[in-house]
């Protein structure tokens, strides 16, 4: 498994597929206040950041794929700290 819990952060780290968003969607349901840490993860599956668009976690970290740190994760923070005013415009900016 490419994700970690424990003491109510979940850690992504390695290749994160879409077999892995059940297990996030699990825990961050029961966990509200979770943060995720994605500065080990290599790959992060779409699934992976919607599932962080729709529990708004705290992210931390960075990811090691030069396109997730460049191009996803600001768009996902955008939106994080957007709340629920983020519109798809703002996502694709």
């Amino acid at each position: 498994m490419t994700m970690s819990f424990s003491d109510g952060v979940v850690v992504l780290s390695g290749k994160c597929g879409i077999d892995e968003a059940e297990a996030l969607v699990s825990y961050l349901s029961s966990h509200p206040e979770a943060v995720v840490d994605v500065a080990a993860a290599t790959e992060i599956h779409t699934a992976l950041w919607q599932t962080l668009m729709v529990f708004m976690p705290t992210v931390s970290g960075f990811p090691v794929s030069p396109s997730a740190a460049a191009d996803l994760l600001p768009c996902l923070l955008d939106f994080l700290k957007q709340g629920s005013k983020a519109t798809a415009a703002n996502l694709r900016s």
